[in-house]
This record gives C-alpha cells, structure tokens and sequence, in this order.
C-alpha cells in the first residue's frame, strides 16, 4: 500500500502529475509556432535516486512506467501539450487536464496539489504542495523530465526532486 501512495503522487508530480496512438514530431525549438509534443508516451518515474529535504525524499519508490497521450497546439505564439489518454491520477487533488507550455527550451507545468505524506504507521498526511515540472527534449526524440516539488506544511515539509524521462510509446 505504501508503494502505491507513493507510485501515484510520482505520477502525478511528473505529469503535473500523470494515449490513442498518434504520429509524433517533436521540432528543433526555435520558435514558439514551432513547438509540439504529440503522441503516445511512456513516462518513467523515479529515474535515480530522489533528492531534497522532505523525509519524503528518503522514503522508498519504486521505478515505474505509465503511457500517456499528448497533443499539442499553437496559437498567437503561445504551444501547450495537453495529456490527453492515459491513467487517471489517483491523487484527486490534481488539477486536470495536466497542459505543459512551451518556454523556448522546454516543456513546462507548474500545479498547486495536496501532497500525500506516508506517515510512520503507513496512514497518509495530506500536505500542501506547489510542484514545478519540466521536460526537456533531447536530439533523439526522448524528452528528459525534472519535478521539483515544495511541500509547504505539515510532516513532508520540505523539497523533493525527482528525474523522469519521456519515450515514445
């Protein structure tokens, strides 16, 4: 049970948390008309250790994969990649849909959540949280993710950082 609170505040966190096949094409960024993230995808969560200063960076997770779907849009200069297939976050305090913007060099999210903070006797705390994730492409065609998550209160305050990738599925 442990590992399934945890599993899902990574997916969520990662997504952020949290696929119909579709082509994909992801543009050499240099412009904002020019970006997009479409198709299907597995993310991988947890990649390395985490990192921070919350007690929730030192408790234990497990790697996993989920496939989700993305589509993208541009309009008067602005790209989005909106989540749009793929698991339901099972922390219903996630904002949906999940929708990234493009900032030049990556994709960004950023959501205000409750984190779940296992305690000790495996009960679940429900902390405050802002969460900042990022996904940046790589000349493969694989997008290397980031989530920085700031747990403000409660017995997870604190900061947990945490490595993900993205394939195409």
């Amino acid at each position: 049970m442990a590992h399934t609170k945890l599993r899902s505040l990574s997916a969520f966190a990662a997504l952020c948390a949290a696929p119909t096949a579709m082509a994909f094409w992801l543009a050499p960024i240099a412009a904002a008309d020019s970006a997009s993230w479409n198709g299907e995808y597995a993310i991988t969560f947890i990649v390395g250790p985490k990192a921070g200063t919350s007690i929730a960076a030192g408790q234990p997770e497990q790697q996993h994969t989920e496939t989700y779907g993305f589509q993208s849009n541009c309009a008067n200069g602005k790209c989005t990649a909106t989540i749009i297939s793929g698991p339901p976050p099972s922390n219903p305090t996630v904002p949906q849909p999940v929708q990234f913007t493009w900032d030049g060099s990556s994709w960004a999210q950023a959501s205000d959540f409750q984190w779940q903070c296992l305690m000790p006797d495996e009960t679940v705390q429900w902390n405050p949280a802002h969460a900042e994730v990022r996904y940046t492409p790589q000349a493969d065609g694989s997008l290397s993710g980031t989530m920085h998550t700031e747990i403000l209160s409660g017995a997870c305050q604190g900061t947990v950082d945490m490595n993900m990738t993205a394939e195409r599925a």
